[in-house]
């Protein structure tokens, strides 16, 4: 999907979303390379209650870089 985003595409950069309850996505993200820019404190309400949500991106020299 990233060759995809950053070769056919042309895209500078690919963000994603993840939230705090799911830290096994965040750490599947780290692997492929993201990196954590922030966080919206409470930027989703989920079940009844306020979660946190972290902003993960990858910048395509960092794509580049990796490969």
């Amino acid at each position: 999907m990233l060759r995809h985003a950053f070769e056919t595409v042309g895209l500078h950069r690919v963000e994603l979303e993840v939230y705090r309850f799911n830290p096994r996505a965040r750490h599947v993200y780290e692997k492929a390379g993201f990196v954590l820019e922030g966080t919206k404190r409470e930027g989703l309400l989920w079940d009844g209650e306020w979660v946190d949500v972290d902003l993960m991106a990858m910048l395509e020299a960092d794509w580049r870089a990796a490969r």
